[in-house]
Parts: C-alpha cells; structure tokens; sequence
C-alpha cells in the first residue's frame, strides 16, 4: 500500500535486455501484486493459528503489527537503495528474502516462528516496494502517471487475491497452513528469472556508506499544519486497512456459519478488492475529489460493519464492506496524493518517510489495542470502539480538503 509518486530515481539511459518496457512495466505490476498477495495469504489462517497454539487475539495483532513495523524500518533504512546500486539487485533480496519468509510460516511450529516469519515478510517486501515503485516510474510510458495508478490497483487486487485464495486453499485442500505458502514460493520463483532478463535502468552507483544512510523524516517547511490536517486521510484509511487484515476474518466468521476459512479469506478480499477497482476506474479524478467522495461511503461502510456487528447478519457486513473498501481505496488514494503534493523536490524523500511513519504506525498501533480490547471485552465492543474511531477520523478527512490553503 504505498505510491509510487513518493520516488523520484536518479537513473541513466536503460541497459539492453530481453524484456522490453512495457513488458517489464506490466512484469512489475504483477510482482507488486504477487508481494500483496503474500501479505494477506495468512489471515484466513489466524483462526486454524489460535486454535492450534491457543494464543489470545492480542497476540493475533502483533503478528499482524510486527509485519507493519518490519515494512516501516525497511522504508526508511532501505528507502532509497535501488536508486543507488539498481532495481534489480534490490528486488533479487527481497524476493530470496520473501521466499524464506515464506518457508518458515510454513513449516512453523509456534507462534514465535510466526512472528518472525511475518518480520521477515515485512522486510522482503518494504525492500522490495522501493524498487518497484522506482522501476514502475523507470518503465511507465512517458508523459503519463500510469506507474502510480498500477502502484495502487496491483496492492489493492494482490490483497484481494491472496486473501480469497488462500481462504479457498485453507477450506477445501489438504494441508491448510502449507499448501498456500508452497504455491506463493513457486511464484517467487519464477518471478527471478523475470528481474534478471529486464533492464536495468539505474546505471550511476554509489558509495555503501551512503547508501545505507537512514532518511531522517521531515515535515515540509511550513507546512507543519496542513501536514497534520491532511495526515488523517493516512490514519482513517489504514486504520481500517489494519483491523481488516488482522480482525476482520474473525468478525466475519462469527457471523456466517459453514465454510468459515473461505468466509475470513472473503472479508479482506472484499475491502481490498473493491478499493483496488475503486483506484482503477475513478484513477483520473483529482485528490480532493477523491477523498470527498471516499470519505462518506467510508462512514456507510462502517455504519453496515457496526450493525452487522450488532447482529444484522452477514448480508449486511459484506455490503458494508464493500462500501467501505470503495470509500478506502478514493480516501486511500487522494490523501496519498495531496500530502506528496506538499513536499519540495529536494525534500521529498525526508517527506516520503514520515508518510510512511504515519501510515504504518495508523495500520499497526490501533490493531494492537483493538487485540487487547477484544480479549478484555469481546470482538463486538472491539468492533463498535473501531468503526466509532474510524468514524472521527474520516470525518476530519474529509473537512481537511475543505481547509483553505
């Protein structure tokens, strides 16, 4: 879940190879997506997890935390690397990186080896989403903002995709904790020979010292306030991003009864499919049009969660769901648009960092304390306390684009 409008590469003419740039531009997309897909993989297996180590929901969103964390200090250590030693040597760690992630959830026999493959996982793809970003940008046709708009659909469609199969996989095929991480590592696979054959378009190198320099986040000069004002689309938007992914199964299984991985799997794949196809077909629109429209079918979305919740049924949760994950996607995508917009060419990557700080930490601090709040008081108080919290946030989203300047 990231832009590709936060990366600005320094890089030469394209080096030969056997991809061209439109197949490695669409090859890109597809990684990025195959990364997205991994993310989500795991949620429709947290209940099979719990069930079988006999952990509490609180521990269930620091799996969830630990892998947000991991994508945020490989954002701001690594942020830049491939601008500076090349796409494909980054993209080569994070996938030898992804497919050992992958490996130990596999075979893992606890949930300590679950928290470190979903801390490995975060690493491999915050590495990885540097470079992709950058080569979307390298590959994109010129004089057009494609890369950023498959940025955002191929994360939006990878989460979607890779939460529905897997509850499928877990539902139906034997071997529901492995099978799905097997199939994910063979995609990893044949995705190496892919990064090897296309170009390398970052041809200037720099020393490893400076290289491996953390970027340190800033706030754009002066801008401190419409910072923070126009932040809360960060935190409404990954708020609800963050308890789908870790609580979201849950809620949706207690409500539906038959099939319940499928179902768990389908709670996350509704949200992120739905704001993936909102990006793809309403791309075009301006940002602050864009998070006026998102902001109230975001507030319809968690209206119908928190009846659902209150025991309307199943109907009516996946309806607003996938009303929410419409609002998602536009509030999503405008709000990433007017903060980059802040930033000055020659700050923009202190910038890009604390965007990242911001959304990481809206994704994984109110997933921990809504993990605590629901082993305390139950996943119904849980789930009120998190669409009335959402609720306020995406209130001062959308007033925020009325502000003036």
């Amino acid at each position: 879940m990231t832009t590709t409008e936060l990366v600005q590469p320094r890089s030469g003419p394209l080096t030969r190879a056997a991809l061209s740039r439109p197949a490695s531009f669409w090859f890109i997309g597809g990684l990025y997506a195959l990364f997205l897909m991994a993310s989500t993989a795991p949620s429709p297996m947290y209940s099979i997890y719990q069930q079988r180590w006999h952990f509490t929901t609180t521990v269930l969103t620091e799996v969830f935390a630990v892998y947000a964390v991991l994508i945020l200090l490989a954002l701001v250590l690594f942020g830049s690397l491939s601008d500076h030693i090349g796409r494909r040597p980054v993209l080569l760690t994070g996938l030898v990186l992804e497919i050992a992630s992958m490996l130990v959830l596999a075979i893992a026999p606890s949930v300590g080896w679950l928290l470190v493959g979903r801390a490995l996982q975060g690493l491999a793809t915050g590495i990885a989403t540097s470079a992709i970003s950058g080569a979307l940008l390298d590959f994109q046709r010129p004089g057009t903002n494609r890369g950023s708009l498959i940025n955002g659909v191929a994360a939006g469609l990878g989460m979607a995709l890779g939460s529905l199969l897997a509850g499928a996989l877990v539902q139906f095929v034997p071997g529901p904790t492995l099978t799905s991480y097997l199939l994910l590592i063979l995609g990893f696979l044949l995705a190496i020979p892919g990064v090897l054959l296309m170009p390398e378009p970052v041809t200037h190198r720099s020393a490893l010292r400076e290289v491996l320099r953390p970027q340190r986040p800033t706030v754009p000069a002066g801008k401190g306030a419409a910072f923070a004002l126009m932040a809360t689309t960060l935190l409404a938007s990954w708020i609800v991003g963050g308890m789908f992914m870790s609580l979201g199964p849950s809620v949706a299984k207690g409500l539906v009864s038959g099939n319940p991985y499928l179902v768990g799997g389908l709670a996350v794949a509704v949200l992120a499919g739905f704001g993936g196809l909102a990006q793809l077909l309403l791309g075009g629109w301006e940002a602050r049009r864009a998070v006026r429209v998102g902001a109230p079918l975001m507030l319809a979305g968690l209206a119908g969660v928190a009846a659902a919740a209150l025991g309307q049924g199943a109907s009516v949760f996946f309806v607003g769901s996938a009303v929410l994950g419409t609002g998602w996607g536009l509030v999503f995508m405008g709000g990433f648009r007017m903060l980059t917009g802040l930033a000055s060419p020659e700050h923009r990557a202190g910038t890009a960092a604390l965007i990242y700080v911001v959304a990481y930490l809206s994704a994984s601090v109110p997933s921990v304390a809504l993990g605590f709040l629901s082993t305390a008081y139950g996943l119904t108080a849980a789930t009120l306390v998190f669409t009335a919290t959402a609720a306020v946030f995406v209130t001062v989203a959308a007033l925020s684009t009325f502000a003036r300047r």
